[in-house]
């Protein structure tokens, strides 16, 4: 019964960063966010570095700011500055992002 609350458990969590990246170099704009050590005009994760953009705007849902960025919580789905007039299948326009819709 443990065991099986666990896997459960487990696959709960997973299926929650599923939809988010590994944290990857972002361009720097101002300081860097928690977790992200300046690099020349990058931003490099730690291995503790939550998915982070530049912010645009306010955040979306389940993002936090930190100086100029918006960090992942693990409520986030994945989210893009959107650049264009329209998003990307499967995402959804919310503010100046482009939000995955699951």
């Amino acid at each position: 019964m443990k065991l099986s609350l666990l896997v459960a458990a487990l696959f709960a969590t997973s299926s929650v960063f599923a939809a988010l990246p590994v944290p990857a170099e972002i361009p720097k704009n101002g300081v860097c966010p928690s977790e992200y050590s300046e690099k020349g005009n990058q931003c490099v994760p730690s291995a503790s570095a939550n998915f982070a953009i530049v912010k645009s705007e306010e955040c979306p849902e389940a993002y936090i700011v930190d100086g100029n960025y918006c960090v992942a919580t693990a409520a986030a789905r994945l989210a893009i500055k959107r650049g264009a007039m329209s998003c990307p299948a499967g995402f959804e326009p919310i503010g100046n992002y482009c939000v995955a819709t699951n």
